[in-house]
């Protein structure tokens, strides 16, 4: 028995001391939580044994060299435990949840149950603010705009009219105006060519070993410098204008042939499509020609509009400086409105048909210039004067159109050697103004600093003359 005794010691002291920790704590806790205390025993004389009970025998006192390895420290008060799961009548668990758990959730819900109670007041609040705002009274400048409509008088009919006027200004451009009012001439042109960017003057292509490539159209350069001598050319996009920054710098550096240039913030949307309504550019829709490679972005104003195909990169396009012809000659006969004359060819290839149209009328201004030196001729032999056959040989004289087309073509070349000869020295000159004005915008924020804390400067005397200039000097009779 010693050495069973021994044994157990040995084994107890070899466990690790949260195994021997844990034992008493488990059978402590459940003993104190869960087993009622047994009520007191009566008291009985001495040397009378309880009745139905033997005496308990007196414990063995323990051999020498027999230790028990009891950590006091270890022992925990049972209710600092965690207490066992709740018990049914039958002693079964019933798993419920303690009566602070239901609590926390049962706030939880409460807190959530106010939250949406409290949006759905605020939103029908709002609602009703919005409602009572779009369907009041009509101000002065509103009662200007919606004086002649319908349901102006009533509280419902002035609610659709600013909920119309709300939804149209969100898919009008951002200004009514898109371009300021027209130069005085002579620095004017007589007309606005619009045209768009990609597809139409440049073309993107992508690959593996060059990446992003845009190239130029074949004639862009004549195209632009050429007609600009009538059209007020504006560039009309529908990309942002971080996109085509750099194509855009690279086609005008010198800011020569475009006049304005516009984005996708001046579009509008019609029918959920990007559109470029020309109503908005403060010009007059007489005088605008729209070349654009989609339909729907000029579905709003067809009639201003040609529609040429998409270009993808082809180095033999022509079809771009087939257009020169029919443009200057629009400029040239100073046509009153282009509309008509672009609905006449509406449905064709404008440099095919322009090119056969100009062809006849040269043919038909031959046959009446010969008819007319016959009769010339004749009547110059009868009275002695050079026969007609002299005549015939000088052949006949060029079209109105053709003498104002060469000396515009003229004035294109004279254009660009000015900026050959004098094109670096004027980039140099515009350098220059852009970074002085930079420095006096600096300037200007810093000094805008300093008076904020040391306020405005004191006013010169009486008898100071104002900074940069000389002082009086007092004249001798």
């Amino acid at each position: 028995m010693v050495i069973a005794a021994l044994a157990v010691s040995m084994r107890a002291a070899a466990a690790p001391r949260s195994v021997r920790i844990l034992a008493p704590r488990m059978a402590l806790g459940r003993r104190c939580l869960s087993t009622p205390a047994p009520p007191p025993r009566p008291p009985r004389k001495e040397g009378e044994a309880p009745s139905g009970e033997e005496p308990t025998p007196e414990p063995r006192p323990l051999k020498k060299g027999l230790q028990l390895d009891i950590d006091a420290s270890s022992l925990v008060d049972a209710q600092a435990l965690e207490a066992p799961a709740e018990e049914g009548e039958d002693g079964k668990r019933t798993n419920a949840k303690a009566r602070s758990d239901r609590s926390q959730s049962s706030s939880a819900a409460r807190q959530r149950s106010l939250l949406v109670r409290g949006t759905l007041i605020g939103g029908v609040l709002l609602g009703g603010y919005a409602v009572w705002m779009l369907g009041r009274d009509l101000d002065e400048q509103e009662h200007e705009v919606f004086h002649d409509k319908e349901g102006v008088n009533s509280f419902l009919g002035r609610l659709w009219l600013r909920f119309q006027a709300m939804r149209e200004g969100m898919n009008k451009p951002v200004w009514d105006s898109l371009l300021p009012d027209p130069l005085p001439y002579p620095y004017s042109r007589p007309y606005t060519l619009v045209v768009d960017l990609d597809q139409l003057l440049v073309a993107s292509s992508w690959s593996t070993s060059h990446g992003w490539r845009t190239a130029k159209r074949p004639g862009l350069d004549y195209f632009l410098g050429y007609l600009s001598q009538w059209y007020e050319i504006v560039l009309f996009t529908t990309q942002p204008f971080y996109v085509v920054e750099k194509a855009i710098e690279k086609l005008d550096p010198d800011r020569r042939y475009f006049a304005y240039q516009l984005f996708r913030e001046s579009c509008r949307v019609h029918d959920g499509k990007l559109v470029k309504d020309i109503r908005h550019l403060n010009r007059d829709p007489r005088k605008v020609v729209v070349l654009d490679i989609n339909p729907e972005h000029v579905s709003m104003q067809p009639e201003n509009s040609i529609v040429l195909p998409p270009w993808k990169g082809d180095k033999h396009d022509r079809d771009l400086l087939g257009l020169v012809p029919f443009l200057d000659a629009i400029g040239i006969y100073a046509v009153d409105d282009v509309r008509t004359t672009l609905q006449a060819y509406k449905g064709l290839h404008i440099p095919t048909a322009y090119a056969e149209s100009e062809a006849q009328l040269k043919a038909r201004h031959e046959e009446e210039w010969r008819a007319k030196k016959e009769r010339l001729g004749g009547l110059s032999s009868v009275f002695g004067g050079v026969t007609s056959g002299q005549s015939m040989k000088s052949g006949p004289p060029p079209m109105f159109v053709e003498q104002e087309r060469i000396r515009f073509q003229q004035g294109y070349l004279e254009d660009q050697k000015f900026w050959r000869e004098n094109g670096e020295a004027l980039r140099q000159q515009m350098k220059e103004e852009q970074e002085k004005q930079l420095r006096e915008m600096k300037m200007n924020a810093w000094e805008g600093v300093t008076r904020m804390f040391t306020g405005a400067p004191p006013p010169p005397a009486a008898h100071e003359p104002p900074a940069g200039e000389a002082p009086a000097t007092p004249s001798t009779a």
